[in-house]
């Protein structure tokens, strides 16, 4: 049996065209899945991002760049429905019957050097793994040497990861991995091959999902590490079931030389 982190991504959560949206049929779903898992023995460390709810505050407030004070109720109200869509997913997911135990993620991260540096340690998080709970994180709001930096949750993905070596990492969309220019799933992607076919014009990999895709290409280099559709819970469970799935991307370490 294994630990597992999952990213559940601003798209995987809420339709980021339509502000304050919730995909809560997503959620349950993968609710339902990880419960199961669980049973046979299974831990989790879940992850989300802001969609539809943080991001237009964020942009409102310049919250990318953190200038004066004229910005900190954009703090105030950013990190305010933050912790609104994480009870929203907690309710959700316990509903389903899963244990979560939300963490506000500006009281235990502070981005250094920018860098995220998390203020506890990471033996608290596998302590309460070992009582049977989910801990739950998210992209946040955070203080830095700036005043306040945007942590995200690809950002905690990779730091935990790193810390918890879990036997899997998982980013979960509302697409089915990454696709090439035709609508097609790639199912195995590497630095070299993002820079190769970003060149022919075969992968739209740009701006958010660019860093993504090198968050999770660094994170191959310790775990398993894929991109997959929160609905495809048959891939899903492939993973945790230490197969191969058929529906999403995999990424593979950098190669050396």
């Amino acid at each position: 049996m294994g630990l597992f982190i999952m990213k559940l991504g601003g798209s995987a959560i809420s339709d980021k065209s339509k502000p304050l949206s919730y995909r809560e049929d997503w959620v349950q779903g993968l609710g339902r899945l990880l419960l199961a898992s669980i049973r046979a023995g299974n831990r989790f460390v879940l992850i989300h991002g802001g969609g539809s709810f943080a991001h237009p505050l964020a942009l409102a407030y310049g919250l990318s760049r953190y200038r004066d004070n004229e910005q900190l109720i954009g703090v105030s109200l950013t990190s305010a429905i933050l912790h609104y869509l994480s009870m929203k997913i907690t309710m959700t997911l316990t509903r389903a019957g899963l244990p979560i135990y939300p963490l506000r993620t500006g009281s235990i991260y502070v981005i250094r050097n920018g860098k995220p540096q998390l203020l506890i340690s990471p033996i608290h998080v596998l302590e309460l793994l070992g009582r049977g709970i989910v801990p739950m994180m998210y992209g946040d709001v955070v203080p830095s040497e700036e005043g306040f930096s945007i942590i995200s949750g690809d950002d905690i993905m990779l730091d935990l990861s790193l810390k918890l070596r879990p036997s899997a990492a998982v980013f979960l969309t509302d697409v089915p991995g990454i696709l090439d220019s035709n609508g097609n799933l790639i199912r195995e992607l590497t630095s070299s091959s993002v820079i190769n076919e970003r060149g022919t014009g075969g992968i739209d990999v740009t701006g958010g999902l660019m860093k993504k895709v090198r968050s999770a290409i660094e994170l191959s280099n310790h775990t398993r590490t894929y991109l997959c559709a929160i609905w495809d819970l048959k891939s899903i469970s492939s993973i945790i079931n230490n197969e191969e799935p058929s529906g999403c991307t995999r990424f593979l370490p950098r190669t050396k030389g």
